[in-house]
């Protein structure tokens, strides 16, 4: 295998907001090529356990082939980060001190011309990141003009979707076996001449959230992970594009508020406490030179909470 898999993004960064608890109990729900998981690992001592976590096959395997001198205890496992609870209760694990999940498309994945994630790269159009989805060539195919018209809206936030999305459907259903040079063909006619990348960048986008659910998977996460962090433990999650960042912030912010009464009562009522505390006043983002040496790493937004004290 390659000696690169992916560089971390916003390394330091990590490493300063995630809990210094060298017995504590950390999870990497995106284990990529395991960068943030072996700096995290390396910080903690034999009594403390660190999991990493991915739906890639080939990221598990990368990462086992590929092992650490490390002090604490390892459980690398492919799973969905969704299903981190089902991980956790395999192995007797009843509580963290820190999650941390880096979303996206890890470069090994965009690298790679016959996973389809790039733009850049000529390949079938298939951008699943584990074999329980359908490849986005099949996707298109089943879905019908308004349905991937939303989809390049909702999800890429494509200005007038839907004749781009009837170009695609008609190369679709032509080819069977649709690539990312189909793909692109497609787009240039629909806008009757070059493509603009930023234009190609969200439809590609679009579709790869739509095949492997990112959204959903997100959401799922986010409603499991309040009862399995320890009081002080924090969540950091780093995204790369406005709606993930947007879930995460909202969910942030909503548990992090005190009252829940109605403005017009003249006190409180409810009774609420804050399961959330902030630990980033806004989303921490790449510095200069990290954007240099890693161009992909420049729509990084990382955002960190920590869980106080009060019950759910």
């Amino acid at each position: 295998m390659s000696e690169f898999y992916h560089a971390p993004v916003l390394l330091e960064e990590v490493l300063t907001l995630i809990p210094h608890k060298r017995d504590g109990v950390y999870l990497d729900g995106t284990l990529g090529g395991g960068g943030h998981f072996r700096a995290i690992a390396g910080m903690l001592d034999e009594n403390g356990t660190m999991i990493g976590l991915d739906r890639d096959s080939e990221a598990v395997a990368w990462t086992l082939d590929h092992p650490q001198p490390l002090l604490p205890r390892l459980i690398i496992e492919q799973s969905r980060f969704s299903e981190f609870d089902l991980v956790l209760k395999k192995h007797g694990i009843a509580a963290v001190d820190g999650i941390l999940l880096d979303l996206g498309v890890s470069s090994r994945q965009i690298d790679a011309p016959e996973r389809g994630f790039s733009y850049m790269q000529s390949g079938v159009l298939d951008m699943r990141m584990d074999r329980q989805a359908i490849p986005a060539h099949e996707l298109i195919r089943s879905v019908t003009i308004d349905e991937l018209s939303t989809i390049l809206r909702e999800f890429g936030e494509v200005d007038r979707p839907g004749r781009i999305a009837a170009f695609i459907k008609k190369a679709g259903m032509r080819n069977s076996a649709m690539t990312t040079a189909d793909l692109r063909e497609a787009c240039a006619a629909a806008v009757d001449g070059p493509v603009p990348v930023a234009l190609l960048a969200k439809i590609f986008q679009a579709l790869r959230i739509a095949v492997n659910d990112e959204l959903g998977e997100l959401k799922r996460f986010l409603s499991k992970v309040l009862p399995i962090l320890r009081t002080g433990g924090r969540l950091l999650v780093i995204s790369y594009h406005s709606l993930e960042d947007r879930m995460v912030k909202e969910y942030m912010r909503e548990h992090e508020r005190i009252c829940t009464c109605p403005p017009e009562l003249p006190q409180c009522r409810c009774g609420r406490s804050p399961l959330f505390k902030r630990i980033t006043k806004r989303a921490v983002r790449p510095m200069a030179a990290e954007i240099t040496l890693n161009r992909r790493s420049r729509s990084a937004r990382l955002r960190g909470t920590e869980r106080t004290g009060a019950s759910l």
